[in-house]
């Protein structure tokens, strides 16, 4: 059996308040060459990237705001003209801590960032130049009609090429720069002030285009040099965030342990600058850096590594303003999801390395409580690097924006996952909207596409019989073609094909909340040798109390089942949403329950 790599996508419908920095803030790297002025927004995000570790912030004021994340992003003009003043992000960056001689050295990227532009070289830092800079490229101005990065691509400076030794390029756009730790000066900021560790940093940013939800998340993909003398010991890799989602002082964060994604979300659905519909934002570690793990494998930069594995989010850490840490020890206690003074993390009773891992959109485990201005960072350690190793970290943010805080979250999570996966086995991923599962026995006839491409072995995509292509065994493929790919994950040209997305989610029915369901898709080559390909899908089902059908657990749902019940009202779209208690009959003793869980403290609403 020969195995191929499928893509499916359901194309359907579908002045920030900021907090100041702690007080010592200095300019980044202040006597250095920086390159604060550009920034990444094919998408529905504009955020700046800067040459020397920092990454969300306009350093050097080319909107007129500290700020420099923003959403949702249309034109320039709008952030120029005022009408663009909401942002998701204040500020973020790489974190890399460790021992040198079983002394802890940390190098921090916050308000003041101790990395300086470009290469290493002969083991330290190297004069500044202006070539130490952020390079971005477009997907419209490559080879055939180049801008002025593209001509200069930094090949010396480890700048990514392909085979034919051109600027690899991925996304829309795509951002490309170099900094290092090796300079003992820039080691300033009262979070770290010790001696460089010696690593070099190639940091690549990419986004998309897409006129989907892919243009809702933004890629970072950090390499890792140990270009000192030193080993490294018990090394961690962090990314440190302060979100300042809409208003700062509003702010709650998370994280989920089995899907290693951080987010930040708001406290109410009365944010200063997102009203009623604020975001949530977050990250995702698809991959983080290797560790010796024999019979396994891992992932490094399009490279399959045996006999290691990828670490995850080994640790998610919050603290509030006030409670930045004052020095390097307190630094390594959160990248190691520790309290500031090194105690551990406890909940119900628990020692735990993450904070916060309860799910906020069914009010369950481990919640954020007393809104405040939050840092939050994911931590991946510990590992040891001695001199003249590497080590790959691949990143995924996104924002999610729904009608309420948590289908905010809902929806985050859901881009995270989706847009959040490696390619290194054949594989299949399918985008579903959420509407599909809420109308699971009603969808519309509508077409939908899937992309394949990527084959192993010695069969090319001309080989495919394309009318053998199908979904489940069952679901046929309709005017498939080949197109250039616009995957990121599909090198070169893809098979397209049509499919009728009721015809698929009908098999799932009934859906609650979300679950991971396996699909596959089958065919056969023109010598008839035929390949499977299975995977799995998040779909996002109903939600048990959610009567008036708007994706939210609210009072609106109780006066709901009081109008069905009493006024003559019509009768929720799906009745089990409508028997929060599970008895099998929606009457006023799924009222009570309702009133009794969001006012009194009550259980939550059960499934069918």
């Amino acid at each position: 059996m020969r195995k191929l790599t499928v893509i499916c996508f359901l194309t359907v419908l579908a002045a920030a308040s900021l907090a100041a920095p702690p007080d010592g803030y200095q300019n980044p790297a202040s006597d250095k060459i920086v390159d604060n002025d550009t920034y990444i927004n094919p998408g529905n995000i504009l955020m700046f990237v800067t040459n020397h570790g920092n990454f969300g912030r306009d350093l050097s004021d080319v909107f007129g705001n500290d700020y420099g994340t923003y959403y949702p992003f249309e034109t320039v003009a709008d952030i120029e003209n005022g009408t663009l003043t909401s942002s998701v992000l204040y500020a973020a960056g790489l974190w890399i801590g460790g021992k040198v001689g079983g002394n802890v050295r940390v190098t921090t990227a916050e308000y003041d960032d101790e990395y300086v532009p470009g290469p290493m070289e002969g083991g330290s830092y190297q004069p500044d130049n202006p070539a130490f800079k952020v390079y971005k490229l477009y997907s419209d101005s490559l080879e055939s009609n180049p801008n002025s990065d593209y001509l200069n691509w930094p090949v010396d400076q480890g700048a990514p090429i392909d085979e034919l030794g051109k600027p690899a390029m991925l996304g829309n756009q795509m951002l490309w720069t170099v900094f290092n730790d090796a300079d003992p000066n820039q080691h300033d900021n009262g979070a770290g002030e010790t001696l460089p560790l010696g690593t070099e940093v190639q940091l690549t940013v990419w986004a998309f285009q897409s006129g989907g939800t892919r243009e809702d998340v933004i890629y970072l993909k950090y390499k890792i040099y140990n270009r000192g003398q030193n080993s490294i010991q018990d090394c961690y890799f962090s990314l440190w965030t302060d979100p300042d989602l809409g208003g700062s002082n509003d702010d709650f964060v998370g994280c989920d342990t089995l899907n290693n994604l951080f987010f930040c979300y708001n406290a109410t659905n009365n944010d200063p600058q997102y009203l009623s519909t604020p975001p949530a934002v977050g990250f995702k570690i698809i991959c983080g850096p290797l560790v010796l793990a024999t019979g396994q494998q891992a992932y490094f930069d399009g490279n399959i590594i045996p006999g290691f594995r990828n670490l995850g989010m080994t640790a998610c850490a919050k603290y509030i303003n006030g409670t930045d840490p004052d020095n390097f020890v307190e630094s390594y206690n959160y990248m190691r999801g520790l309290n500031r003074d090194g105690t551990p993390y406890t909940y119900n009773g628990q020692e735990l390395t993450y904070w916060h891992s309860g799910n906020p959109v069914t009010g369950t485990g481990d919640l954020d409580i007393d809104p405040s201005d939050r840092r939050v960072m994911g931590s991946m350690g510990p590992l040891n690097m001695a001199p003249g190793d590497s080590q790959y970290v691949f990143i995924l943010m996104g924002v999610g924006q729904g009608s309420d805080r948590l289908s905010s979250v809902a929806e985050l999570k859901y881009l995270l996952n989706i847009y959040g996966q490696i390619v290194t086995e054949p594989l299949a991923v399918m985008e579903m909207d959420t509407m599909f599962a809420y109308m699971a026995n009603g969808v519309n006839p509508l077409m939908t596409s899937v992309f394949m491409g990527d084959f192993w072995g010695e069969y090319q995509i001309t080989d495919v019989n394309l009318a053998s292509l199908t979904l489940n065994g069952a679901i046929p493929l309709s005017d498939v073609s080949i197109v250039p790919s616009p995957i990121p994950e599909i090198a070169g040209d893809a098979l397209v094909g049509e499919f009728e997305a009721r015809l698929f989610v009908q098999g799932y029915v009934p859906l609650w909340d979300i679950e991971d369901h396996e699909f596959s898709v089958e065919g056969m080559f023109y010598d008839a040798t035929p390949f499977t390909i299975n995977s799995t899908v998040p779909m996002v089902g109903h939600i048990s109390g959610d009567a008036n059908g708007d994706k939210a657990v609210d009072i609106l749902d109780a006066v709901y089942l009081v109008g069905f019940k009493f006024r003559g009202g019509p009768p929720p779209a799906v009745l089990g949403t409508g028997d929060p208690n599970a008895d099998g009959e929606v009457n006023v003793l799924d009222i009570i329950y309702l009133v009794d869980f969001l006012y009194r403290g009550g259980p939550a609403p059960l499934h069918p």
